[in-house]
């Protein structure tokens, strides 16, 4: 069983703000594959299908760590079977790419996760979010994405979408291969 996670706040007001990233690629799945999160437990929704579990925390992004933890423990899922998603500051709005391991690079829900497993060893996906410019990073990361960049984002949400999905059936060097190569390059 592989759990796929998106990481962002809960709430309509933080919706299509860039820190929710992760909430959008997990929607786009679900649309996807016709899926509904229709389960609550452990402080998030999720859904149940034919080898993954699809999942969004209910908590605030620096607490997304407590509700992975919790499913991942009781359906028995190991750290390197979890697939996280999540917005990137270092990358351009645009570009994705697939990583194994790591730091947090200062991602509080990305720390919160691996203080909770004591581990890094999960497959991330990390959606860019473009640039901070001239903000506090908490103000830019909570900032709506602009019209403009949402195509963008819908587009790259397709890739992350299908790179997410093929994580759950194929080796990941052959799906990092594939996705990282189509689409680090990608910037508006």
């Amino acid at each position: 069983m592989k759990l796929i996670v998106g990481l962002g706040n809960p709430g309509n007001e933080y919706r299509f703000t860039r820190h929710n990233a992760g909430f959008l690629a997990i929607d786009k799945i679900c649309e996807k594959l016709n899926i509904s999160l229709n389960k609550e437990k452990f402080n998030g929704e999720f859904a149940v299908s034919d080898g993954f579990i699809l999942a969004k925390p209910l908590t605030y992004m620096n607490k997304s760590g407590d509700f992975v933890y919790s499913i991942a423990s009781f359906y028995k899922i190991n750290p390197s079977d979890i697939i996280v998603i999540y917005d990137d500051l270092s990358f351009s709005i645009g570009q994705a790419a697939i990583k194994i391991g790591g730091s947090s690079a200062g991602h509080k829900g990305i720390e919160r996760l691996m203080s909770k497993f004591s581990s890094n060893d999960f497959k991330r996906i990390r959606v860019g979010i473009g640039v901070n410019s001239g903000t506090t990073i908490k103000d830019y990361v909570l900032s709506l994405f602009t019209k403009d960049e949402m195509i963008v984002v819908e587009e790259v949400l397709e890739k992350v979408a299908d790179a997410a999905i093929s994580l759950v059936y194929n080796d990941v060097n052959f799906v990092m291969n594939k996705f990282n190569t189509d689409n680090k390059k990608r910037v508006i």
